[in-house]
């Protein structure tokens, strides 16, 4: 489902998101990867590889970056990227794994992001405590979630844009509305924030906190191990 709307995949969250993901997205590269400057990072379910250019192309501090992603189609589409790259001080691994199992060495990473991936994995848990086990001690790791929002009024209007436009949307910009009817639910039916901010504590993060964007209709979780 992912490698089919991979190349349409950039388009279609810009005009059903009316491009607030970019704003975002800012957010995430804001506060987890240019506060800290990391030397080496993970990006999991990268997708086209937004968050992870986003910061490369802003930081001057030379950094290793594993992309990872299980679509390949969606890591075809990162590897296009790295061209429109502005630093070759920059190394970049794409790495076609389960977000589940990071193929990765334990404390070799200093920090690692998510972006509209958890409500995508089978167990969010297991996948949160891989993440910690290959952080190094004192890093980062924040993900941005599409959420449910918290006010009545607010979440009706969600629902009915999610059940009804988005679908179509995604069916004019990608030719395939069954994927987008998916993502739809997922969003729907993912655990409330405070929920994920608990898996977060209990995989081992010391701090986990969460913090609501534009009334709900996204999140910004930050953990640090």
């Amino acid at each position: 489902m992912f490698d089919s709307i991979a190349k349409r995949y950039d388009c279609a969250n810009g005009v059903m998101s009316l491009q607030m993901h970019k704003i975002w997205n800012k957010q995430l590269i804001r506060e987890i990867l240019i506060a800290n400057q990391p030397k080496t990072y993970l990006d999991l379910c990268c997708g086209t590889g937004e968050i992870g250019f986003g910061y490369l192309n802003k930081t001057t501090t030379p950094c290793h970056a594993h992309l990872l992603d299980f679509s390949p189609e969606m890591l075809e589409c990162a590897k296009n990227k790295e061209r429109n790259l502005s630093s070759n001080q920059h190394t970049i691994e794409y790495i076609e794994a389960d977000a589940q199992e990071i193929p990765l060495p334990e404390s070799s990473i200093d920090c690692a992001t998510m972006a509209y991936g958890i409500r995508n994995v089978k167990d969010p848990q297991k996948c949160v405590t891989d993440v910690c086990r290959v952080l190094n001690n004192g890093g980062s790791f924040g993900i941005l979630e599409l959420t449910r929002p918290n006010n009545g009024l607010i979440r009706f209007g969600h629902q009915i844009y999610l059940r009804t436009v988005l679908p179509l949307v995604g069916k004019l910009v990608s030719s395939n509305q069954e994927a987008y009817e998916y993502l739809c639910g997922s969003i729907d039916q993912f655990i409330d924030p405070v929920d994920l901010v608990s898996v977060l504590k209990k995989a081992g993060f010391r701090r986990a906190e969460s913090r609501s964007l534009f009334g709900g209709i996204a999140t910004l979780f930050i953990a640090q191990k």
